[in-house]
């Protein structure tokens, strides 16, 4: 594995060493996997580096525990991003067709597609444990002027309604706050487009 020359390109590299576990018999139909956490943040905003990939997954690939990409960061130093085996969706909230707002970012060998998680489903992801690094993920997508307030509002409200496993009235509070940031960083949400990322 050769060295990546940006944090993108080691996720790049990631997904073609998964897609290299994949059976050729997925090129009639590939699988897909929904890019999540901070990596996702980084397509949007450009701001934040993680050390981990979180791949929302519908097929269950063998994944080594060691997976891991070496890349060269902006003051020419090496850093590891590695593949979040402890993941699990099941923990994080999103609302039902999620992946019908997907955005297609890469087709790898005709057996992985990945697809980037809509900025409002990112940030609805991020609405349960919303620890400090979440709300600064979400205060940098919200900043690149892509996410719809009205949307948001109404798509975090249908997941926080059907999911389980959480205080409803926690999800309620942390949406409210995040609503907030809107008039707080004075972002125009009116008219977006989701298509294109950095």
């Amino acid at each position: 594995m050769q060295l990546a020359n940006s944090f993108k390109e080691a996720i790049f590299q990631m997904m073609e060493e998964i897609a290299q576990l994949i059976p050729d018999a997925h090129k009639e139909e590939p699988v897909k996997g929904y890019l999540t956490g901070g990596a996702a943040v980084h397509f949007y905003a450009n701001k934040r580096v993680s050390d981990d990939i979180d791949l929302i997954m519908q097929y269950v690939v063998n994944i080594p525990s060691d997976l891991f990409v070496v890349w060269l960061n902006e003051e020419g130093l090496l850093e590891e991003v590695h593949y979040d085996h402890t993941f699990n969706a099941s923990f994080g909230l999103f609302q039902e067709e999620y992946e019908d707002r997907a955005i297609h970012l890469i087709t790898i060998d005709e057996k992985l597609e990945i697809y980037l998680l809509s900025p409002e489903d990112l940030i609805i992801s991020k609405l349960l444990r919303f620890a400090q690094n979440d709300e600064e993920d979400i205060e940098n997508i919200i900043k690149t002027g892509k996410v719809h307030r009205e949307r948001l509002l109404e798509l975090a409200s249908g997941a926080i309604s059907v999911g389980v496993g959480f205080r409803p009235e926690n999800a309620h509070m942390n949406l409210a706050l995040v609503l907030e940031m809107f008039d707080t960083l004075n972002v125009d949400s009116n008219s977006t487009d989701n298509s294109k990322v950095q």
